[in-house]
């Protein structure tokens, strides 16, 4: 597979990966309003989002676009298909760090998390682009989290 191939994919399930970046951040929040038994407007509003109204994932794919690109410059190879095995295909591999790898680190980051929600506006905000732009940067710095080969022991892999 060539780069601008994978490249192609990322930018094909970008919506369907910020949506689910998106989900998992409005239930990390969701459940931690409902530890504290905090009950708002803001929070019903949370609770509802994209089943009342639809969630506008603009302001997220530039961040995307970064842990896109990064993902490329680290773990990108274009030798890996030369010898063709389904279950290392580059979209795939994507997919699978994306959800897997990248989107769990990512919840654990408490700035993280809210700065997501109020850059798609579920969560008040006086700036929303700010938020956006701010987690652009996190991702910029951001360590991205290391693969181990699938021999490596459970407790190197599960890291």
């Amino acid at each position: 597979m060539h780069v601008d191939d994978l490249r192609r994919i990322q930018r094909e399930a970008a919506t369907a990966n910020l949506y689910g970046l998106v989900a998992s951040c409005r239930g990390r929040f969701v459940e931690a309003a409902d530890l504290l038994e905090w009950r708002s407007a803001a929070i019903e509003r949370l609770r509802e989002a994209g089943v009342v109204e639809s969630i506008d994932l603009w302001p997220l794919y530039g961040a995307y676009t970064v842990l896109s690109e990064r993902y490329i410059a680290e773990f990108f190879s274009p030798q890996e298909s030369l010898f063709f095995d389904p279950t290392e295909m580059q979209d795939a591999k994507w997919s699978s760090y994306f959800h897997h790898h990248l989107v769990p680190q990512l919840l654990r980051n408490h700035n993280v998390v809210r700065n997501v929600l109020r850059a798609v506006r579920l969560l008040p905000c006086n700036d929303p682009q700010a938020a956006a732009t701010a987690l652009t940067q996190c991702f910029t710095e951001l360590n991205l989290p290391q693969t181990a080969p699938m021999w490596a022991p459970e407790a190197i892999r599960d890291c």
